[in-house]
Formats: C-alpha cells, sequence, structure tokens
C-alpha cells in the first residue's frame, strides 16, 4: 500500500542553470493543498541571492528574466532560503510534487539540502512523505487516457507537453511562465483538469508512486508491461511495451527494461561487453558504424515509473503510439526463446560495468558529490549540531569527521555565516572562488562565450538588456576576484 498523504506541497524553480549538480536555484515558489487540490496556507515564494563562485547562465537568465542584479537586491542567502523550504517539505504526510520535478527539481532541492548539511532524502520518505510528478501524469494521459483534455501540437501534429503550452490549450491563465509561483499555480490547475477528466487514472497514479508499489506490479509473474516514460518521446505518446530483463544487482531500485518495438536480437547470444557497446551507442555513432543500438534502459522504480500490463494494450492503444504488432510479437517470442537465467546472467555482469564518465570524481567539487555515499548516523549528528549552533548561538562545532565532503561544508558554511570565526579562511575562501570561477563552460569564460553567441541572434530591446546585466555581474565578478 502507498505511504498516505494529507497533502501536497506543489512547488517549482528557477535556477542559474541546468547543471542540477552545479547550478543553483534562483527562485523558489511552494503552495500546499489537500489532496482534492484545494490551497492551504499561504505559498512561500522568495529569490536566492548568487554565491559568488556560480555564474548564471545567459541563456536561462533569458529564459527566466531574472538578472543577477535582482537577485542580489532581493534575494535571500541559500542557507535561509533551503532551511524554509526544508521545514515546509519535512511536514509530516506530505506528498511534494512538481512539473518534471522528480528529474529536474528536486534534483536541486536534493543538493541544496547537502550543501546546507541537511538530510539531502529524508523529506522524500519520512514520516509518511512521498513524491510525484505531474508530468508523469501528463506523460500517461497523452498516452491512455487522451480524449478528455485539449492538447498542444506542432507543426507536425505531435503533442508539445510543455506546462504552459498545456494550460493555455486548455484555457487556464499561462502568462507569466517561467516565473516559479506562476508555474505552481499553472500546476495545480492542469492537476485539477486530469483529475477531475480521468479520476480513476489520477488514484491508479497515485496509488502506484511507491517504489513498493511499482515492484509489486513487477512481480506479478510476468515480464512484459506498457510502460510510460519521457525516452519514448512525444510522437509515441511517450509510452511502449517493454520487457524488464533484469533487476540491477548494485542498486536494487533500479531494472532493465527493452523496448519491444525494437530489434532486440542482440539479446539472444550477445556477449555482456557486446550489449553494453551497444546499449550506450550514439545515434551518430550506430549510423556510420551501421551497427545496431540496443534500446534498453535502467528504470528507478523509486521516481514514480509507469508500469500496466500488456493487457491493456489494445488496437486503438497500438496505432496511437505507433506499435507494430508483429515486430512485438516477434519480440516477445524471441525473449521467451532464451534460457532466463543465463539473460539475466549476461543483464548482471553487462551492468556491473558502467559507461565511462564525462566528468571524472577528481574534477568534482564536493558540494557535486552528493551521490559519492549515504551519510552516517554520526555525521548526521554532526551536521545537526552545526545548525543547532548557528540557530543558537552557540560555539561552532570542532570538524572532527571522517567525511571529506562534510568537513569541507562545514568549513565553507562556517566562512559564510560565521566570518568573525574564521578570519584565516580568507585567503583559502578567495582561492576557491576564483578556481570555480576558472572551470570550464560553467566558469567566466564560458559565460562570457555563450553571452557573444546570443548576441549572434534575434534579441528583443528587454533581452539584450537582459545580456548586458549579466555581462557587467560576470565584469565585477572578474574584477573582485582578479580572474
Amino acid at each position: 500500500m502507498a505511504a498516505a498523504s494529507n497533502s501536497f506541497y506543489w512547488y517549482d524553480l528557477e535556477t542559474t542553470g541546468l547543471q542540477t549538480r552545479w547550478d543553483r536555484m534562483t527562485q523558489f515558489a511552494g503552495q500546499r493543498t489537500d489532496m482534492d487540490l484545494n490551497l492551504q496556507g499561504d505559498p512561500l515564494v522568495t529569490y536566492i541571492r548568487l554565491s559568488p563562485e556560480v555564474v548564471p547562465d545567459p541563456e536561462s537568465t533569458l529564459i527566466t528574466g531574472i538578472t543577477p542584479q535582482r537577485l542580489q537586491a532581493e534575494g535571500i542567502s541559500e542557507w535561509d532560503a533551503i532551511n524554509q523550504i526544508h521545514d515546509e517539505l519535512i511536514q509530516p504526510d506530505t506528498c511534494t510534487i512538481g512539473y518534471n520535478n522528480l528529474s529536474f527539481d528536486d534534483e536541486f532541492v536534493r543538493f541544496a539540502l547537502f550543501r546546507n548539511l541537511l538530510p539531502p532524502y529524508k523529506r522524500e520518505f519520512n514520516r509518511g512523505n512521498s513524491r510525484f510528478d505531474l508530468y508523469t501524469i501528463v506523460k500517461a494521459a497523452a498516452a491512455m487516457r487522451p480524449d478528455r483534455i485539449e492538447w498542444p501540437t506542432n507543426d507536425e501534429g505531435v503533442i508539445s507537453p510543455t506546462l504552459s503550452a498545456l494550460a493555455q490549450a486548455n484555457g487556464i491563465d499561462a502568462s507569466g511562465a517561467h516565473d516559479a509561483y506562476t508555474d505552481v499555480q499553472m500546476s495545480i490547475a492542469v492537476a485539477r483538469l486530469i483529475k477531475t477528466a480521468e479520476p480513476k487514472m489520477w488514484s491508479y497514479l497515485f496509488d502506484h508512486r511507491s517504489r513498493q508499489a511499482v515492484e509489486r506490479v513487477l512481480n506479478d509473474g510476468s515480464r512484459f508491461y506498457l510502460h510510460v516514460g519521457s525516452m519514448y518521446g512525444a510522437k509515441r505518446r511517450f509510452a511502449a511495451p517493454v520487457c524488464v530483463l533484469a533487476t540491477n544487482p548494485q542498486i536494487r531500485s533500479r531494472v532493465l527494461i527493452a523496448d519491444l518495438t525494437t530489434d532486440l536480437s542482440m539479446l539472444e547470444s550477445a556477449s555482456p561487453n557486446e550489449l553494453n557497446q551497444a546499449r550506450f551507442m550514439s545515434k551518430e555513432e550506430a549510423e556510420v558504424s551501421g551497427l545496431t543500438r540496443l534500446a534498453i534502459t535502467e528504470v528507478a522504480t523509486n521516481k514514480c515509473p509507469v508500469f500496466v500490463g500488456l493487457d491493456a494494450l489494445g488496437d486503438t492503444l497500438a496505432e496511437r503510439l505507433q506499435i507494430d504488432i508483429e515486430t512485438l510479437n516477434h519480440n516477445i517470442e524471441l525473449i521467451e526463446r532464451i534460457e532466463r537465467r543465463d539473460l539475466e546472467s549476461r543483464m548482471h555482469e553487462m551492468m556491473r560495468t558502467p559507461p565511462d564518465r564525462p566528468v571524472s570524481e577528481a574534477q568534482l567539487d564536493v558540494s557535486e558529490r552528493l551521490y559519492d555515499g549515504f551519510i552516517d548516523r554520526s555525521t548526521e549528528q554532526f551536521c545537526q549540531s552545526i545548525h543547532d549552533a548557528i540557530k543558537r548561538g552557540l560555539p561552532w562545532p570542532d570538524v572532527a569527521i571522517a567525511d571529506d565532503r562534510i568537513r569541507e561544508l562545514a568549513n565553507r558554511l562556517k566562512y559564510e555565516l560565521r566570518l568573525e570565526d574564521a578570519p584565516e579562511m580568507s585567503e583559502e575562501r578567495r582561492a576557491f572562488v576564483k578556481s570555480m570561477l576558472a572551470r570550464e563552460n560553467v566558469g567566466l569564460q564560458g559565460r562570457r562565450a555563450r553571452i557573444k553567441e546570443l548576441r549572434g541572434g534575434q534579441l528583443t530591446t528587454e533581452q539584450a538588456q537582459i545580456l548586458n546585466d549579466v555581462e557587467t555581474y560576470i565584469k565585477n565578478t572578474a574584477a573582485e576576484y582578479g580572474v
């Protein structure tokens, strides 16, 4: 049974860029509702000041219109913001939800919690709490229950499920999109629309949002399901018939699935290494080499994936999802011919060999290393002692812990929040900021280059001024730190 909830907490972020490990929140908006989507209490809306080591992405700034100057004038510190946000998210029996929050917003929140020595995961499951995602609901509706909702489409007739386009197509005010609170209001309105139009689908998806509920579906004795996911694209209505091949032997919350509408002949005899190469081959590499790109992927069962029995796939749905029934049946027969233990064994060995990392761990700042490992109980207690010291004006605790990530993050917070206790850290802090401003792509040079590229296109007067503001901020930061 899924975790009980007595309220949704709807939230949205605007950010300095798209890199969830490094970029920062610039605006947060949150609103609590009851389970029938009636508003409860006042919203939390705030801007968040920039840290000097983080340079905003000019393109993201164009989209949001939130300039660095506005953030520095109207924003609060990340410390103050994330503590207020955490207080909302940890309320018992809260289900946090947004539009694509599981892949985007939740990641920003996790890393902000980590940087500020707050538990990065507990608010997601502790005391009856859970997570949900309106974008998942929208994709499921587009695939399986599209008739009672108006779907915006592009020139090719493919649906365009952005929040603002979906709202506008259904008579919901979409003015002010990319303002966090406006996006929260739109999300709630779209949710009301879908919940009213398809109450049974809404209830099914809500009841199956937890990892445990998803795994019960996948343990029903079948291997074949209809799966809803972004990887299939809007043209296919975000859904495809799949086979669950194996569970990741190292991360039990991930399952490996194969798209049954594609060429899966490699599964019959290919080695784990051959499967891995075909699995991570790009479309361009496949075209050049003439090899088959293997359409298998891992799905996290703790991110509200949608799996339903393949018996839901009637002729109308198959046509909508562009499924070739002959190919589907051929692949089912192929997989059933393969000895199951042999296939699972090869899948397990394949998953133990990860692809090359685009960024080595040595290049990551400690603030980006949340996923290096869980924080143990004694370290959690140390983090709590830091918070107690700040809130109560107590002496700063001795940083005598084994976790090098937390040691460094604690020292950074000491400089930011108790500078009078750490005057000797001034030069160290300055050197750190300079090193971050020199980073490739996200540093000063990369941002300057992006401004130049954007100026090569057509800009409105307002957009030109926004780029000028970002450039001024970059110049001032460079001068301050001698970069």
